[in-house]
């Protein structure tokens, strides 16, 4: 039995050592997954699109359907806010997108995004000079992220976007 036991710690760590501890790591968003959710984005993620990103700092949850995952950057604020579901119809979605666009601010404008059913950016007209945002809307699920503002912004926010869609799980 001891062995047994001996054995399955072993499994584990090697496990986790291969393959990283917990549901950060993980390349598929579910629904209601909690901090699992920040899992849409990843700080490689960020760092492959110009945005030097280290780890996840924080992710703030109101329940399981949402998640506000901050990220360690010296670049400027970084962060990934999720709802999945945003309601429980598309239409529902849809007010929670007009939420966030207003919670955001600046002045949005659409963008084609592959995959998504709406997105827009401030990348052009930002709240504040220091940060750009893109949110999108695809289902139920409703996303946003912000990034330091820079020449690249939009094109960065476009290709971070198009990765979290990808990693939606229906």
């Amino acid at each position: 039995m001891k062995s047994y036991f001996v054995s399955l710690l072993g499994v584990m760590i090697l496990q986790t050592w291969c393959f990283g501890a917990g549901p950060q790591f993980a390349k598929t968003v579910i629904p209601s997954s909690g901090k699992g959710m920040c899992s849409g984005v990843t700080p490689e993620d960020f760092t492959k699109v110009g945005i030097p990103v280290s780890a996840l700092k924080e992710a703030n949850l109101d329940g399981p359907a949402s998640a506000y995952c901050v990220y360690v950057s010296n670049a400027g604020k970084v962060e990934f806010d999720i709802f999945f579901p945003a309601g429980e119809t598309p239409d529902d979605a849809k007010g929670t997108m007009r939420a966030v666009l207003a919670e955001v601010g600046g002045k949005f404008e659409p963008v084609q995004i592959a995959g998504a059913d709406e997105a827009q950016t401030n990348a052009a007209a930002p709240k504040d000079k220091y940060s750009a945002s893109v949110a999108v809307r695809k289902g139920t699920a409703v996303f946003d992220i912000n990034i330091p503002q820079n020449a690249n912004a939009r094109q960065q926010l476009v290709m971070l976007a198009e990765t979290v869609l990808s990693r939606l799980k229906p």
